[in-house]
């Protein structure tokens, strides 16, 4: 990769870094999941340095402040958000240093006075409010193309069964079952993750059964259920990342991460919310412990108590 895509095309340079090199403390390349939110993470800092005339190659200490005032507006109290993108940012900007695009790392300093929490972070979700104003989005329209169709039905796959970016790239035309009686979406194991049939929840059944119809009229190689293009090759990270933002920004909300890890959780909760144990969401999840389904459920707990 050239050093100088970082300054032509940041977010395209990132992303190749972090497919090639980039690793975490333990020295261990990150998960897909993880990459996929890393992405989100560092798109909308470099946003807002586009908006503020600078570059990650020319940032100072005064626009990562700036930055975190404006982030703290989609945190919820008691989430390790801020400290996740101030790590983020620190990371890249050493490479950037031993690269010699820069010749400091603001981030650095303000790092060494951040600490994690003792107790568990709160995850980070769409208050029912807002889940329900994304699912109104996750909608087919009559004059939509394939490639919007595709993108709001990978969308509502997201909000509708709780699957990983991972489990939804891997997924095959067969796989999901919209004609019966209980839509559902078959995933097999991947990594830790069990395998599991889903139900599908009601609000995106009818944009699915279009894309579905759609799809199998689609003759190609593969027998993928999203595609990129005609040839049949499976959908890339950064597309799926682009489709959860722009459907996010199309019902009018932002978060701080704006990534498919989002609309798991908020499937979660949404399940927690409607009277679903801790097991039976974490069955649903995929999840062999009920570590996140706790994290979820003490989320409720908290607005039971404002």
């Amino acid at each position: 990769m050239p050093d100088d895509l970082w300054l032509v095309a940041p977010e395209d340079a990132y992303a190749q870094w972090q497919r090639e090199s980039a690793t975490g403390a333990d020295r261990r390349a990150f998960a897909d999941q993880s990459i996929v939110q890393h992405r989100s993470m560092f798109s909308r800092f470099n946003d807002y340095l586009a908006a503020h005339h600078a570059t990650v190659a020319s940032y100072g200490a005064d626009h990562l402040d700036g930055f975190f005032t404006d982030l703290a507006q989609d945190c919820a109290p008691g989430t390790t958000t801020r400290l996740r993108y101030l790590k983020l940012i620190d990371r890249f900007t050493r490479h950037l240093v031993n690269l010699e695009l820069r010749a400091d790392n603001p981030a650095a300093q303000m790092l060494v006075n951040e600490n994690w929490p003792g107790d568990e972070p709160t995850p980070i979700y769409l208050s029912s409010k807002d889940d329900a104003r994304l699912q109104a989005v996750c909608v087919a329209t009559g004059d939509a193309g394939f490639k919007d169709l595709r993108n709001t039905a990978i969308v509502a796959l997201f909000l509708a069964s709780g699957v990983t970016a991972a489990e939804l790239r891997q997924l095959r035309v067969d796989d999901l079952d919209i004609d019966g009686e209980r839509p559902t979406v078959f995933v097999e194991k991947h990594g830790p993750r069990i395998a599991r049939r889903v139900p599908v929840d009601g609000f995106a059944v009818d944009v699915l059964r279009e894309y579905h119809a759609a799809r199998r009229h689609i003759v190609c190689a593969t027998q993928w259920l999203f595609i990129t293009t005609a040839a049949g090759k499976p959908m890339q990270p950064d597309t799926m990342l682009k489709c959860v933002r722009r459907a996010l920004h199309r019902a009018g909300l932002s978060a701080a991460d704006e990534s498919p890890r989002l609309l798991r959780n908020t499937y979660g909760r949404r399940h927690l919310v409607a009277g679903e144990s801790n097991e039976q969401v974490s069955s649903l999840m995929g999840l062999s412990s009920h570590r996140t389904a706790t994290r979820l459920r003490q989320t409720l707990d908290a607005d039971a108590r404002t």
